[in-house]
């Protein structure tokens, strides 16, 4: 199944403490994974490989992950921390819009002709520096992880989510000499897993703060400063020395066509862990498997859940859109990008030919359902200055005008032009 469920809790800027259920895109998480990978997040290399055996077998409904995640106890810390960061970037992304992700290192960051971020006190600082093109203003953000956490559901916030807050306190942001103060949001997992009672819950968390937003023609320049600050730190993940050298027209002659056709992932190319919902679904009585139907079983579901279905009364969600799974683009997608390859052994940039047989002995592998392998790419003629925005998503991929586009090579033509 391209999402899994879980429940959702968000604390929004007006105070509102609201909660109920939220689909989670597997792919959207991917592509927040493969942008930390590109950007050098420690242990991201083999992600691709840890997700497909690490999610539940048993349950392929909620957010679940097989057994207890791993055996030892630093292993389960290691994998939480980590997957933390891959969903609270996806969660910020999709839930919120933000985007142009910049580590803050261990004593902030410096923007070029923009914000600059810096330490101010002892203790950890948030993960990250974000742009909000919504609110045309910056966010910093924190992530967060648990595997033991009972609290995340109780009234007040989540120990987690109260270091978070604490976190914030310990930066100080600039632009150009002046003090600003941007938006602040803290995005937390509670995990669940085989051996674990207790269900997936996730947490936005914004301490009600509007945040400095700019005028029209500031906007710009500090959209074009992250998006150039931010292609900087991919360029090496993906092969190149600088936004420079990935910019140039030199790049042309590496582009290859991708193409990919809407719909669900044909039942032959189905991992082993993808099996019918209605043989693995756990959590639910028979009363309420039997109200599920094959056409909208998450629509019948949470019926049987009005009493945490409220979360279209916080500000943050004036619908369902972002809280469904996403329909089924009517047709499908064609652009040319720079590619590089995931496989469980890292990215490898795509440029030669010899690069490109990789490509193709690994989708071969994909297709035998041997080893699970994406591609991320940028579209040709890439703009930093640009919003992300996404084009196009469907279960076998999600396309960006603006931002990293992320395809299953099981459902995708990529040919050389």
């Amino acid at each position: 199944m391209a999402y899994r469920w879980a429940r959702h809790r968000v604390y929004d800027t007006g105070g509102k403490d609201k909660r109920g259920m939220a689909a989670i895109s597997l792919l959207a998480v991917a592509r927040a994974a493969a942008e930390e990978t590109l950007q050098g997040s420690p242990m991201a290399g083999a992600w691709l490989k840890l997700f497909r055996t690490q999610i539940s077998e048993d349950d392929n409904y909620w957010l679940r992950w097989r057994s207890d995640l791993a055996e030892s106890a630093e292993l389960r810390r290691a994998y939480s921390g980590l997957y933390g960061r891959f969903f609270a970037r996806s969660l910020l992304t999709s839930h919120l819009g933000l985007s142009r992700f910049l580590s803050l290192k261990r004593n902030g960051i410096e923007i070029l002709g923009s914000i600059r971020v810096e330490r101010n006190a002892k203790g950890d600082i948030p993960d990250w520096i974000a742009w909000d093109d919504r609110n045309t203003r910056f966010v910093l953000c924190e992530a967060k992880g648990s595997l033991s956490a009972t609290d995340f559901l109780k009234p007040g916030a989540p120990s987690c989510v109260s270091e978070g807050k604490a976190q914030f306190e310990r930066v100080t942001s600039y632009v150009g000499g002046r003090q600003i103060y941007p938006a602040q949001w803290v995005a937390a997992s509670r995990w669940a897993t085989d051996q674990r009672k207790g269900g997936p819950v996730t947490i936005l968390w914004d301490p009600p703060t509007e945040g400095d937003s700019f005028p029209k023609e500031d906007v710009e320049h500090h959209r074009a400063a992250m998006g150039r600050a931010w292609l900087e730190s991919i360029a090496p993940g993906l092969g190149w020395s600088s936004a420079d050298a990935l910019l140039s027209s030199e790049r042309r002659r590496e582009v290859l066509l991708v193409e990919v056709k809407p719909g669900a992932v044909a039942p032959h190319l189905n991992w082993p862990a993808s099996e019918d919902i209605f043989d693995t679904v756990q959590p639910f009585s028979e009363e309420i498997r039997a109200r599920l139907s094959p056409q909208g079983p998450m629509v019948q579901l949470r019926q049987s859940i009005t009493e945490r279905d409220n979360l279209t009364e916080s500000d943050l969600y004036g619908d369902r859109s972002l809280l469904d799974q996403s329909p089924h683009e009517e047709g499908g997608h064609e652009g040319e990008y720079l590619v590089s390859l995931i496989t469980r052994f890292g990215i490898r940039p795509i440029r030669t030919r010899a690069d490109f047989e990789m490509l193709q002995n690994a989708q071969e592998r994909a297709y035998r359902l041997e080893e699970p392998a994406m591609i991320v790419g940028l579209p040709i003629g890439f703009d930093p200055s640009q919003p992300d925005n996404v084009i196009w998503r469907d279960e076998a991929g999600i396309a960006s005008k603006g931002g990293l586009s992320i395809f299953d090579l099981r459902m995708t033509s990529v040919n050389r032009i």
